[in-house]
């Protein structure tokens, strides 16, 4: 019995560490979504904005709703890119250490 549970240990390790490589991967990953060449939104795998974009040429009082429909667009369209990547690499991830889909789980 205690050899299965240095073995179950090993494996909670190996998970783990390989939980971790993918979330550092997620955070280098970069996602670029932009509104035509008024807004350019760069989100990592983590869902950190790293940078947003206006084009000056669109930066006038009468832009402003305009602008912030495109920015509030944009942004969700990235989130949702980020996300979907996050949700593959840990799919990847499950499947490659043959664990059981858990919903909720990754």
């Amino acid at each position: 019995m205690l050899e299965n549970l240095g073995s179950i240990m090993e494996m909670v390790k190996k998970i783990q560490q390989n939980i971790e490589n993918v979330q550092e991967n997620l955070k280098n990953e970069r996602i670029e979504v932009s509104s035509g060449d008024v807004i350019k939104v760069v989100i990592n795998g983590q869902q950190d904005i790293i940078s947003i974009e206006l084009n000056a040429k669109y930066l006038a009082p009468d832009n402003a709703a305009l602008l912030q429909d495109l920015l509030v667009a944009t942004i969700n369209n990235a989130l949702t890119k980020s996300r979907d990547l996050n949700q593959t690499a840990m799919n990847k991830l499950t499947s490659e250490l043959n664990l059981p889909k858990i919903p909720g789980l990754f």
